[in-house]
């Protein structure tokens, strides 16, 4: 695999930056694999699937540094979502019904929701202001 001047001074600084960890892990597999390392060393490394590198490094030679980012819409989606007004309007609901009792308001409200929420998701949730609890010491 050929890494010109400039990509290879980039891949390094990242790596020694190691500011975002997925990222960082595989400029991290590119740089070990231009060095010599195989896909099965650097999958045991890693502790990823063969597969897994394949793809970071095809990611690699289509698309240089920015194949190697991580993909919008990825990861695991919030079970609360200030944007969605229907999570919204189910946590105002279960509030208004108990304001002074938020295991009374958290049961009610995954009664409402599809996917249950745990009682840390429900309270930070709520502490952000992202809803109105109907409380009068508001």
């Amino acid at each position: 695999m050929y890494i010109n001047k400039e990509d290879l001074q980039q891949l390094r600084q990242i790596v020694r930056a190691g500011t975002e960890k997925p990222f960082e892990k595989r400029c991290q597999c590119v740089l070990y694999h231009y060095y010599g390392m195989n896909v099965s060393e650097l999958s045991k490394l890693f502790n990823v699937d063969q597969r897994s590198i394949y793809n970071w490094l095809n990611r690699w030679k289509k698309r240089g540094m920015a194949g190697l980012y991580d993909k919008t819409g990825r990861g695991l989606k919030p079970k609360l979502n200030p944007a969605n007004p229907r999570h919204v309007e189910a946590v105002q609901k279960a509030l208004s019904k108990y304001p002074h009792d938020s295991r009374q308001a958290l049961a009610e409200l995954n009664r409402q929701l599809p996917q249950p929420v745990s009682q840390s998701t429900f309270l930070r949730f709520k502490n952000r202001k992202w809803v109105s609890t109907g409380a009068k010491n508001e």
